[in-house]
């Protein structure tokens, strides 16, 4: 079995007439449409929760919007490496949409969870080709301070949407707050179309894996950039066990209502946005230790919050924690575009966020009996030390030494597999 040469073709160039443009104005799409879904997924949340009185149906709903983004990885993948990218995101975006006006007006938990599905069908799509578009939107900009812009605009705009929906939810309600998002992804969808993002699709070289299942499989021929996919992605099921339990730790323990856990979640996704910017400074070579200082500055923050005595240095301690993920997400996508054949990028993306999405998907199923059996403070103050478990066995792993260029790697190895050392 042999390896594709890692990017021998280059990535799908933008038809786009100044270098920089699209970068601009997908930058401001991102932040407009973050902070429509960080608004909706606060409102969402805190109505089903105000409603049902139920972890576990703040965990269904939560789960019903990220398992599709899993379970049709391959499939997206292949679409977003085989269709006009900018059409295939602005109908994702339309259907986006179209979920967020139903929930608006159901309140049966059925109709809510049926709802989200279809949400999450289209965050399938939406999710790894946001990441996979940013070689096209980058122009003359380099790719890490390219990832960092895009990122960064989704942390900023997230980090708004929680102020929002306090604000539109005290004013109009969570009805107000998902048509203002559903009006949001509309706009998204006419910016994105607008733009004019088109693809010429990457030619696969003789002999190439060009499947469905080809990105999965590239993971597995590149272990240094697999087991760093594999190290983020426990350490973000852990996060799932949050996302649900600073929920109750804001309403429950710390006693700030609704402002409160808008604000514990605005300072993680403030934090992020800043981590974004530092990440997008950082050389070629400071890519990879950044994301293993990144997984235990990102612990020590979620299990400082959890063991915070008051609200506001939860929020203090939950901002630090955002560095840190900020950092780590920017490195690990950054890597993953450079290191990923340029025909299977959109598969590697949609591989690399199906599982992502499947860790936060599993922690966040475990977090109501973690909740029941350790506490809430027990619970996330055990999500922060795992987090730094992961930062200590990406230093076993070596992870640490792991570089953008795969080429010389996958020369070293034999019958398609890398040699042990990374570069």
């Amino acid at each position: 079995m042999h390896s594709e040469p890692v990017n021998s073709e280059p990535f799908n160039s933008p038809v786009a007439p100044k270098p920089g443009r699209p970068l601009r104005v997908a930058t401001g799409l991102q932040v407009m449409a973050a902070a429509g879904n960080g608004l909706a997924y606060v409102a969402l949340s805190l109505r089903v929760y105000q409603e049902t009185h139920s972890t576990v149906a703040v965990t269904m709903v939560l789960l019903a919007g990220g398992l599709p983004v899993v379970l049709l990885a391959p499939l997206s993948g292949l679409l977003l490496d085989r269709l006009p990218m900018g059409r295939l995101l602005a109908a994702a975006a339309l259907v986006v949409a179209a979920a967020l006006c139903g929930l608006a007006f159901v309140h049966t938990l059925t109709a809510t969870i049926a709802l989200v599905l279809c949400f999450g069908v289209a965050d399938s799509v939406l999710q790894p080709g946001l990441t996979a578009a940013i070689p096209l939107l980058a122009g003359d900009v380099p790719l890490v301070r390219a990832t960092s812009r895009l990122q960064g605009a989704t942390m900023g705009g997230t980090a708004i949407g929680p102020l929002l929906a306090g604000v539109v939810g005290s004013i109009g309600g969570t009805t107000t707050a998902l048509l203002l998002d559903a009006g949001v992804s509309v706009v998204f969808s006419l910016g994105i179309t607008a733009m004019g993002l088109r693809s010429t699709r990457a030619r696969a070289h003789e002999g190439a894996d060009d499947g469905m299942a080809a990105g999965l499989r590239y993971l597995r021929r590149d272990r240094p950039l697999g087991l760093l996919v594999l190290v983020v992605s426990a350490m973000i099921a852990f996060l799932g066990v949050s996302m649900v339990a600073e929920l109750f730790l804001a309403e429950k323990v710390l006693h700030g209502g609704t402002t409160g856990y808008a604000l514990l979640v605005t300072a993680w996704t403030g934090g992020m946005t800043l981590g974004t910017v530092i990440a997008g400074r950082l050389p070629a070579r400071a890519l990879a230790p950044g994301i293993v200082i990144g997984l235990f500055v990102l612990g020590i923050g979620v299990a400082t919050g959890a063991l915070a005595p008051t609200m506001w240095m939860a929020i203090a301690a939950y901002g630090i924690g955002g560095v840190g993920d900020g950092v780590q997400m920017v490195g690990a996508r950054t890597l993953l575009l450079q290191r990923a054949p340029a025909h299977l990028a959109g598969r590697a993306c949609a591989v690399f966020t199906g599982l992502t999405f499947g860790a936060v998907s599993i922690g966040m199923a475990f977090s109501a009996p973690l909740v029941d059996l350790l506490g809430i403070r027990g619970a996330l103050c055990g999500a922060g030390l795992a987090a730094i478990v992961a930062g200590g066995v990406a230093l076993v792993l070596r992870l640490h030494h792991l570089r953008g260029d795969a080429a010389a790697e996958l020369r070293l190895g034999e019958g398609g597999s890398l040699a042990p050392g990374v570069a």
